[in-house]
């Protein structure tokens, strides 16, 4: 069975397709993977365990809490009352 310049000329589109669908799903999982990092940074050094923040002292938490709540609105484009 040979093949004719139809068939492969149809199978060179199948592959371009297929590629195109590959190539769009790689660059959504980059996405989602930059976006992880993004929000694992955004943590690093911001959140702290439950077991040291029931280390700190009462004015220490209620700092850590009024610092966190803050930041939570400025990224909700919300501003706080004073």
């Amino acid at each position: 069975m040979s093949l004719t310049a139809e068939d492969l000329s149809q199978i060179r589109t199948i592959f371009r397709e297929e590629i195109q669908t590959l190539d769009g799903r790689v660059e959504a999982l980059e996405n989602y993977i930059k976006e992880i990092y993004s929000m694992l940074k955004r943590m690093e050094g911001g959140m702290l365990t439950d077991k040291i923040f029931k280390r700190l002292s009462l004015e220490d938490k209620l700092l850590r809490i009024n610092t966190e709540l803050l930041s939570a609105a400025k990224e909700a484009g919300m501003e706080l009352p004073r």
